[in-house]
């Protein structure tokens, strides 16, 4: 689905020193969008810039029709959202692409802005099936841990500088935990690096693991190939169209490390 929903923001409001949580009532999309899937947002009033740029919601609350999106300023389009004030009107076109599996036992792992799809999908998920890692350079990064619901099974937090729990990498708690037994499946979204090495254990595990890409974009719609990335096995995909959540384990590892940039934020 690739229709269009203009709704009023709610909030907008910075949770971090370059991270904004923005919420807007856009009753349709918070009734249609499912975990894994982005919105194609216009970024200023006017034309310019003129391209979109996508985005992974990190909650829905489909009882009062809002959407909530958390991103990282990283360039002029999402500097530009950040003067977006309650109620302004925010244009978006969505949901579009591929979403998470969400059954059986999971560990969600989820690193940078690539918690929001983590977020979204532990959301959704039945009650005590999901288990999350979440993983950030200090613990000022990991505000996430109190969006969380309580129907998860158990949230682990992981640091670069050892601020706040396990001090390492998001990845290092995943092979342990896969040998366990305990999962059915992983869900992962991060940096490029990240993905790979869940990806890999989950394989040499032999348990499924579905990633997803948040790259740049052009139309979002599969017309200009901005978003194509390389699987292991040789050929292509257009993240916007055949993703943004791939299922890694027919081919192994998707993707190699080093694609190039991990974000379209």
């Amino acid at each position: 689905m690739n229709a269009l929903e203009v709704g009023p923001i709610r909030t907008n409001e910075r949770v971090s020193a370059d991270m904004y949580r923005l919420v807007a009532e856009l009753p349709r999309l918070a009734q249609t969008t499912r975990p894994g899937q982005f919105l194609h947002v216009r970024t200023a009033r006017g034309w310019d810039p003129l391209l979109r740029r996508p985005f992974s919601p990190s909650r829905v609350d489909r009882e009062n029709g809002l959407v909530e999106m958390v991103y990282r300023v990283v360039g002029r389009g999402t500097e530009l959202m950040t003067h977006m004030r309650a109620g302004d009107e925010i244009d978006v076109l969505g949901p579009r692409g591929t979403t998470f599996t969400l059954d059986g036992k999971m560990l969600m792992v989820g690193g940078g802005v690539g918690i929001a799809p983590i977020l979204f999908a532990a959301q959704q998920a039945a009650a005590e099936t999901a288990t999350v890692i979440i993983g950030g350079r200090s613990r000022e990064e990991l505000f996430w841990q109190d969006y969380f619901p309580d129907t998860i099974h158990d949230l682990l937090l992981t640091t670069d500088d050892g601020s706040v729990g396990h001090h390492g990498y998001a990845v290092d708690l995943v092979p342990a935990l896969l040998a366990s037994g305990e999962f059915d499946r992983v869900l992962c979204c991060g940096p490029t690096i990240l993905m790979s090495k869940v990806a890999a254990a989950a394989y040499a595990a032999g348990v499924p693991c579905e990633v997803s890409f948040e790259r740049r974009m052009g139309c979002g719609t599969g017309g200009c190939y901005a978003c194509v990335c390389d699987r292991k096995d040789g050929t292509h995909a257009k993240v916007c169209q055949e993703g943004p959540v791939f299922d890694t384990i027919p081919v192994g590892v998707i993707v190699e490390a080093s694609l190039g940039p991990d974000s379209a934020q």
